[in-house]
């Protein structure tokens, strides 16, 4: 569990309750308990953007598994979109098993580690495939074994989460390494993703033969709320999360208007903070054995686990909330360095 929520001092919420449940109905009600935030960590949203990425990840799969040339996939998007949750929802379809012979693994995940180098991305693919950590062997040698089990383990698709970990490799390092995954990925021949933030492109754009391997591509964007699209298919998200986690119990009412406008402020419409929100919501319920869900509650949610010390006009969950986006310096949605400006020539950083 993580760390205790407690009452966030200067918020004054904001009175228009998002529970339509009844003093009867709560009464009725039990207590929130650890089984139900454990429960609620592992729902997962089926929105059409999600929906899109999953089937475009097995369409590529299954016409590979039917002998058609591996098909790689380029998935990107901001931080919070639900890249990582699509690779897991997709490995998940596809659980390793066990043999008399060898355990098979049709699908790996991977998390490309930080400033990558050959021998550590050779590693965590070890990992990934079982092999445990190898602190002996030429890069020749765990490329061999890398080949060796996912053949073994009959392996039909690579996942590679946190690509973009590779702007931060040096220029003489980023060149070796994106040339040795392009040999890798023409070896294994697999179909194989490239997932992380939108500065994956310029990262292939410093190697036209790993561009053209992943032409096909796949961004994940936060949900709008400018069209009265958006925002219907924003409030079917949050009405799904509301039902999800309350089932066998009154919902709170997240999908009122009023309710769905705070949280597309407090999450930009990026359904990581919005989760982030929801959980956080809910694990002060069970701190406080509380049954209803108010906006006092949202706004300890969003200073906990969103903005630690936001002040009181900038929570959105407050009753003195300025309406307005809250990406400024120094506020959870300030644009990164990489969407301030256009991408330079090269992705490679200089030493």
């Amino acid at each position: 569990m993580r760390n205790s929520p407690r009452q966030t001092a200067g918020h004054r919420p904001v009175h228009c309750p998002c529970s339509r449940t009844t003093p009867r109905e709560i009464a009725m009600s039990e207590h929130y308990t650890l089984a139900d935030l454990r429960r609620a960590e592992r729902i997962q949203i089926l929105h059409p953007q999600f929906s899109t990425a999953l089937e475009r990840l097995s369409h590529s799969h299954a016409l590979s598994r039917q002998g058609a040339a591996a098909r790689h996939l380029l998935l990107i998007g901001a931080s919070g979109t639900g890249k990582t949750s699509v690779l897991h929802s997709f490995a998940k379809q596809h659980p390793s098993y066990e043999t008399e012979e060898a355990t098979i693994r049709p699908v790996v995940y991977v998390q490309v580690p930080a400033h990558p180098t050959i021998r550590g991305l050779a590693e965590a693919i070890l990992i990934a495939l079982g092999a445990g950590v190898q602190l002996r062997g030429s890069t020749a040698e765990k490329t061999n074994q890398i080949v060796q089990l996912i053949r073994n383990g009959k392996t039909e698709a690579l996942l590679l989460d946190e690509f973009h970990h590779f702007v931060d490799a040096g220029r003489r390092t980023f060149e070796e390494v994106t040339e040795w995954l392009k040999t890798l990925i023409d070896q294994i021949a697999i179909p194989t993703v490239l997932s992380g933030l939108p500065e994956c492109e310029w990262i292939l754009r410093s190697n036209e033969q790993l561009r053209r391997r992943f032409a096909a591509r796949v961004a994940l964007t936060p949900i709008g709320f400018s069209c009265n699209a958006d925002k219907s298919l924003f409030r079917d998200v949050v009405h799904a999360w509301d039902t999800q986690i309350n089932q066998g119990r009154p919902t709170w009412g997240l999908a009122e208007w009023e309710c769905v406008r705070r949280l597309h402020y407090a999450s930009n419409g990026l359904l990581g903070y919005l989760s982030k929100v929801i959980l956080g919501a809910l694990e002060c319920l069970i701190e406080q054995e509380r049954h209803d869900l108010d906006q006092s509650v949202l706004a300890m949610a969003f200073s906990n686990y969103v903005w630690r010390g936001s002040p009181p006009e900038l929570n959105p969950f407050d009753a003195n909330f300025v309406f307005r986006r809250l990406n400024q310096p120094d506020e959870p949605f300030e644009p990164t360095r990489f969407s301030r400006r256009n991408a330079p020539k090269a992705a490679i950083p200089a030493l």
